[in-house]
This record gives C-alpha cells, structure tokens and sequence, in this order.
C-alpha cells in the first residue's frame, strides 16, 4: 500500500503548478456554487410569487406592480396587465439565469479539464520514477489508481476552498436579506460539488496516467 501514499507525497512536488491547479478548480466551484445557490433561491421565490396575489397583500404591493406595469405601457405604447407585466419580468429573470449558469458551468469544466494539463507536466517529469517502481513490481493498477487518486486530491482541495468561499459569501447574503441559508446551500449541494469534483478529476486524471504507465521501462529510465 506503500505506493498510495506516494499521492499525498507528490502533492509537495511542483507545488506552484499544483497551487494554481487548485485555484483555478477552486475558481470554477466557487462560481458554478454560487449560480446553482442563485438558482434555488430563485426557483423558491418564483414559487411564491406564482401564489402571489395582488388583491389580498395590500394597496402598496398593488400599487407597486401597477406603476410598473403604467411604465411599460407607456414605454412600449402597449396596454399589458399587471399579471402579463409580472410574467415577462419571472420569464426575463429565468432566462438571465440560464445564461449565466451555463457561463459557470464552462468556467467549471474550464477549471476541472485543467487537471489533465497539470498531470500531464507532473508525470512528464516523474518518467524516471514511474520506470523504477515499474521496475520495483508495482503493477500498471496499482501505478493508476496512485495517480488518479493525486488528481483527485487536487480536485477535492479545489472543490473544498470553493465550497468555503462560497458558502462564507452566501451567508452573509443570506444574513443580509433575511433568506434562510438552507435555501441557497442546502447540504446536499455541498456534498454533491464536492463529490462530483473530486470523481471528475480522479477520471480525467487517468488520461496523463494511463500514458505515463505504458511508457517502456527503457524509454522512462533512459537519460533525459
């Protein structure tokens, strides 16, 4: 079992490239967090105003919505009602929504695909090093799953700092306006962020390995 600790030990090789590997997964969980936050916030407050009804919260949320609705109209040369004006703006706020989170969600896999790049230089100069544990009669699984599971200690590093920062900045908005912060990070999203990263990275990782293992023991050992 001695070669799965060699994953928490390569961490401290190349530590700059492995920090920036980790900043930028934790960029892409930080921004793709706080969208899919936004996005259950947003769903729990169209809910409630889909039950919303003007006539029986009061004269001031009428007439709210009514000098709105006067605006557009006069604006637009139209003669919308309250509820066609109110449909527009949930459909508007729906669609600036979709647009933005599928934007975090490229950043996101921006961030994870790097972990193949940063591998991919990692194992380029450990050649020598994978040859001789080869060499040593450590099997071709064995040498993967160590080096999936260094990708995957990145990947879980980048997913926790994001799910930190974010959840810090969510609180305080939650705390701000008064929403309960179950509704913009209810646990299951941390939990699944952080798992689906981690298992990204670990997959992805396998690519730079799988090249790195089959490489002749004579070519890895040979002088560089």
């Amino acid at each position: 079992m001695d070669i799965y600790k060699l994953s928490l030990k390569n961490l401290r090789r190349n530590k700059l490239r492995n920090l920036f590997a980790i900043l930028r997964i934790t960029l892409g969980v930080l921004i793709l967090l706080l969208l899919i936050s936004s996005g259950l916030g947003l769903n729990t407050f169209l809910k409630q105003a889909n039950s919303f009804n003007l006539e029986s919260n009061g004269n001031n949320s009428h007439s709210i919505v009514t000098t709105i609705t006067d605006q557009v109209n006069s604006l637009l040369g139209t003669s919308h009602s309250n509820s066609v004006v109110v449909n527009r703006i949930r459909e508007l706020i729906n669609n600036i929504v979709y647009i933005i989170d599928g934007l975090a969600s490229l950043v996101f896999l921006v961030g994870i695909l790097d972990i193949i790049n940063t591998m991919g230089f990692n194992l380029n100069e450990r050649k020598r090093e994978i040859g001789i544990l080869k060499t040593l009669g450590f099997s071709k699984r064995q040498l993967l799953l160590s080096l999936s599971l260094e990708a995957g200690i990145l990947g879980f590093l980048g997913s926790i700092g994001g799910v930190l920062i974010g959840s810090i900045g969510l609180i305080l908005v939650a705390d701000i306006i008064g929403i309960p912060i179950s509704i913009l990070i209810p646990s299951w999203l941390i939990i699944g962020v952080i798992t689906i990263t981690t298992i990204l990275c670990m997959i992805l990782g396998l690519l730079p390995a799988w090249f790195a293992v089959e490489r002749n023991v004579e070519e890895a050992l040979a002088n560089e």
